[in-house]
């Protein structure tokens, strides 16, 4: 060997001298093959068959770097783990050590996506707040048109004017089991008396309220009358008369029914939506009264 590959060499020892000292060898465990694994070569008698591999072992050898000569041996391959940090190991499996498992693939969290349900327009409690909404709105159009019908050119302007707001949408929607049957027997009155929306910024909360009580302390009998009847009508019967043609209500004559807008709502909604919500609706007092209530 030249003096120049000698120089080489002897700087490589010189690396390796200053590294040896500080290796803990006996935090290295001989369980398992690849935990530490040195092979070594001695390059000057190489053989095709033979293939010498040493391995470290701080009960059964006794390592000192003098003993080593590092002009004929290499490092093969060496795995080490962090100190406190046990690795994992299949044990069934000849001790090899097990990969770590990342985050699912794409497939897996399109699959999981497919599982889990999507609570959408279909769902009985949405079902069941889009009958009452439905409802409530024809029933507010229904009383004004009713307000103006009976007042004729004499409803007022602004904040005077005699037309019912729409009410707070917390009242509106709040929906439990027991809340909805309840309000099957709520009347009118009651339900258009509470605070308006938030909206109408302008007026006081309590405006329907007010309004309501001048239309049913009317000076005018007929128009008293009229108006006490109409806001003693009950949810159900406007739910009735709204979805059964063959239902006839006196005070309620003129309400919007369920035939006359279907076509519209088929268009907006589609057949699918529309059939679900017209059972609902003809099947409203039972489908809450077979409902468990919450505890």
């Amino acid at each position: 060997m030249s003096k120049r590959n000698n120089n080489k060499y002897s700087d490589k020892i010189h690396n390796l001298d200053s590294l040896i000292p500080d290796m803990p060898l006996n935090s290295f465990d001989n369980s398992s093959e690849d935990d530490l694994s040195v092979s070594i070569i001695n390059r000057d008698n190489m053989n095709e068959n033979l293939d010498t591999d040493y391995k470290l072992s701080s009960k059964e050898t006794n390592f000192n770097k003098n003993n080593i000569d590092f002009h004929n041996y290499k490092i093969e391959k060496i795995n080490l783990f962090i100190e406190g940090q046990k690795p994992l190991i299949d044990k069934k499996n000849n001790n090899k050590l097990l990969k770590k498992r990342g985050r699912k693939g794409e497939k897996n969290d399109i699959k999981d996506n497919k599982k889990k349900k999507i609570h959408d327009k279909f769902y009985d409690d949405n079902l069941t707040k889009k009958c009452k909404n439905i409802i409530l709105k024809y029933a507010l159009i229904f009383i004004n048109e009713k307000i103006e019908e009976k007042y004729t050119d004499d409803i007022g302007y602004g904040k005077f004017k005699k037309e019912l707001k729409i009410i707070n949408q917390k009242n509106k929607v709040k929906s439990t089991v027991n809340v909805d049957r309840t309000f099957l027997d709520k009347n009118l009155k009651d339900i258009f008396s509470e605070n308006i929306s938030a909206r109408f910024n302008n007026f006081p909360e309590t405006y329907n309220k007010t309004l309501i009580e001048s239309l049913i302390n009317e000076e005018d009998k007929e128009k008293k009358i009229y108006f006490t009847e109409l806001f003693n009508t009950t949810f159900f019967d406007c739910l009735q008369y709204f979805i059964d043609d063959q239902v006839n209500n006196e005070k309620l004559e003129g309400f919007t029914k369920f035939s006359a807008i279907k076509e519209s709502l088929l268009k907006k909604h589609g057949k699918k939506y529309i059939d679900v919500l017209e059972y609902f609706l003809k099947n409203y007092k039972d489908i809450l009264n077979n409902k468990r209530s919450r505890k």
